[in-house]
Parts: C-alpha cells; structure tokens; sequence
C-alpha cells in the first residue's frame, strides 16, 4: 500500500515537472546594449525591466504550458519582458477571441 502511494506521487511530481515550460536563454546584455546606444541609464533600465520580467517568468514556469512558452518565445524578440507579456496576454482569462478585431488606422 504504502509502495503504491509513493509511486503515484513519484509519478504525478514527474508529470508535473514534465510539464513545465523551460525558458529560453537570451543574451540580454547585447540586446541592451544595442537599444541603448551609448546611454548608460538607458543600459541600466533595460537590464532591470528584463530581470524583473525573466523572475516572473522563473516564478510561474511551471505553470505555463510549453506550447505557450515556444508560441510566445517565437515571437519574443530576445526579450524577456516582450516573452512575458505574451504568455500573461495568452494566458489570461479574457484571451478569447474577439468577434470584432480592432484595426489600426492612420486617420
């Protein structure tokens, strides 16, 4: 019995941890530096606003399905922040599809 119960937990931990999403590894201090320029407090922002984001995303990843995680790495730019922002837009409550798509417009 008890041989039974370890083996269940053993299993569902596994299941778990296979399911969880990996993230991706970019070089966010050449991304950083290419936005920045020259700009040395510019630098700074963009390597704290990509910490923040990629501690977000450590935090939840288990919890994020891989599918989402690759959909949303694809189209990432190298950044953590933008990587974020896709998978709590995807992964959201109200993500369903509207039935009239807003439009951009130059008027």
């Amino acid at each position: 019995m008890v041989i039974k119960t370890v083996l269940a937990l053993s299993t569902l931990v596994l299941s778990n941890l296979a399911m969880a999403a990996d993230i991706p590894r970019f070089k966010v201090e050449a991304i950083c530096k290419e936005i920045s320029g020259n700009s040395h407090e510019m630098y700074d922002f963009c390597i704290e606003q990509e910490q923040k984001s990629y501690d977000q995303l450590r935090d939840k990843a288990e919890s994020i399905d891989p599918r989402t995680m690759r959909y949303c790495t694809d189209g990432a730019g190298d950044s953590y922040e933008v990587l974020l922002f896709c998978v709590e837009d995807e992964t959201s409550d109200d993500a369903e599809p509207s039935s009239h798509p807003k439009s951009f417009s130059f008027d």
